[in-house]
């Protein structure tokens, strides 16, 4: 006999599902229960005060990629979203690649430059064979990519050997997608794309800070979505949990419910199909027509559901995944801004969402190169030549610092979590915050200690602590993102689609298709599968949207 009982029961309050609960309240009309075990919903929409008082930190979204083209649909189709605050700031640029011989190439977003000449003649800069290069691709990516990025996005994965948008875009040959980016590697790929070393080694160096590694075979083809990704990087005032809060207050509007610190212990299947959830403390919930995950493969398949009910098969391949990705992500209060010896050469660098750091020529390739393999060997990188990018959302997003302070994001890519002892970690956030502000300071030479308020330093150690989602890893992404583990691979291929092979469970996260991330597309999808199999309204039929 049941505690109590909903329509839907949700282990987890994380972002995709507060997506997904927003559809099954409003458009469902479904009474939904969401028990989460933190003290808060959102996951990595989550935005604290720190490193010192009136300053705001992003624990693990510091921005919501390309949230004019990511949340479209939700803005349609949940119009509220405007006046509960989530109103998309973007920077003048997205990304820049600040060189250390005083030069630097930008990406300015399409916010801004919607015709891209401005980045073009940011490349024309060091190339302007290049330039042209980039305003054919600009061309090629409105036309085509960007309409086959969303349908792909936004619709379920497709079983293997069903084309899906991405198979369709790659097979035009009018959209400029070179067949042969299905195995190449990211580095291979920007090298058919530009001439110039150093316009090859920032755009390798942008994709690489999205997830899409150089020299990863097949990456190519996962990078191609980021391409759009990197037109407008933004954000929303008050930090990335004001998006949380939005999805709370229309949940709640909509006869939803949330319960935190309520830790589910196990999904209680009977005869093959889910019927509620075991809490921790054993209350028992009943699930009056589905349960909705939103935890990470792992404790979703081997410790609420178990091989029982999955098999060795899936069990084996769940254990089998890659998480080696980890990230450093050091929020600092300061004093003042970073100023660049780079504005010089041009004074709109300070204006971009991202700025990443290295040498020029064939040695800043290398650098990305050497780096790559270090990591790959779950080898800390090398304090002179590391990855460093640093994001100031303050510079274009009120609230977080105070009026005339800064506050600024940087991040490294690291080994994940498995790789040091907790000793090792304990000491690293120490000695990892002078590597930044050594090379930092090369760049910006008033970063100084004497410049610095305070920092908050984010480890992989520190994430696995934060949550159990990220608990066995300690990586944002939950498992890597990598060709096997993208798209209708992602976790798994049985579990892509988000519909479980239990009858009345189904499964949503950064770890499902189409690929990691702060974006509403695992939620929108896994609605759109639930919503065929009960019988649910569908908004984009209503209101004739392909997607």
């Amino acid at each position: 006999m049941s505690d109590a009982s909903y329509d839907v029961v949700m282990v987890g309050g994380g972002n995709k599902g507060l997506i997904a609960a927003m559809y099954l309240t409003k458009y469902g009309g479904l009474k939904v229960g969401i028990f989460e075990e933190r003290h808060e919903m959102g996951g990595g929409w989550s935005s604290e005060e720190g490193p010192a008082p009136g300053f705001l930190a992003n624990i693990c979204a510091h921005n919501l990629g390309n949230p004019m083209l990511h949340y479209s649909p939700i803005y349609e189709d949940f119009p509220e979203w405007i006046e509960y605050g989530i109103k998309p700031l973007i920077p003048l640029l997205s990304i820049a690649y600040c060189f250390s011989d005083g030069r630097w190439l930008g990406i300015y977003s399409e916010e801004h430059d919607p015709t891209q000449e401005k980045t073009a003649a940011s490349i024309a800069r060091f190339s302007p064979k290049d330039a042209e290069s980039w305003l054919w691709l600009h061309d090629k990516l409105n036309r085509y990519v960007k309409p086959a990025i969303m349908e792909f996005c936004f619709t379920p994965a497709q079983p293997i050997g069903t084309p899906d948008a991405l198979d369709r875009l790659i097979a035009n040959p009018d959209s400029g997608m070179d067949p042969t980016w299905r195995t190449k590697t990211v580095r291979s790929m920007i090298g058919d794309l530009f001439d110039n070393i150093d316009v090859q080694t920032a755009f390798v160096r942008f994709l690489a800070g999205v997830g899409n590694f150089p020299d990863t075979f097949g990456g190519a083809f996962a990078a191609i979505p980021a391409l759009t990704t990197l037109l407008n990087i933004g954000t929303v005032p008050g930090g990335t949990h004001t998006l949380a809060h939005a999805c709370q207050r229309i949940v709640l509007e909509n006869d939803g419910r949330y319960f935190t610190r309520h830790p589910v212990d196990k999904i209680i299947i009977e005869n093959g199909v889910a019927k509620g959830v075991r809490l921790a403390d054993g209350t028992v919930v009943e699930a009056r027509k589905a349960v909705l995950s939103g935890v990470d493969p792992y404790q979703l398949c081997v410790e609420l559901v178990g091989e029982e009910h999955l098999g060795p098969k899936i069990i084996r391949k769940i254990k089998n995944l890659e998480a080696t990705r980890g990230l450093t992500w050091y929020t600092w209060a300061l004093h003042e801004r970073p100023k660049y010896t780079a504005e010089v050469y041009n004074p709109d660098l300070p204006s971009s969402g991202w700025i990443a750091f290295g040498e020029a020529g064939e040695q800043g390739m290398k650098d990305l190169m050497d780096e790559y393999y270090r990591f790959k060997m779950g080898l800390w990188p090398e304090p002179h030549r590391m990855a460093l990018r640093v994001g100031d959302h303050s510079s274009y997003c009120p609230g977080y610092a105070p009026p005339g302070k800064c506050s600024c994001l940087s991040e490294v890519f690291v080994p994940s979590v498995q790789f040091f002892t907790e000793k090792e970690w304990k000491e690293k956030e120490q000695s990892h915050a002078q590597e930044v502000m050594n090379m930092w300071s090369k760049y910006a030479p008033n970063m100084t200690w004497d410049n610095v308020i305070g920092y908050l330093p984010i480890t992989p150690y520190y994430t696995a602590g934060r949550a159990r989602n990220y608990a066995r890893h300690g990586i944002s992404a939950i498992i890597d993102p990598i060709p096997p583990q993208q798209g209708r691979f992602r976790p798994i291929p049985e579990l892509a689609s988000g519909r479980m092979p239990i009858k009345n469970l189904y499964a949503t996260g950064s770890a499902w298709h189409p690929f990691h991330g702060s974006n509403p597309f695992q939620g929108y999808n896994v609605y759109k599968v639930m919503a065929q199999d009960l019988g649910l309204r569908k908004p984009w039929d209503e209101k004739g949207r392909p997607y």
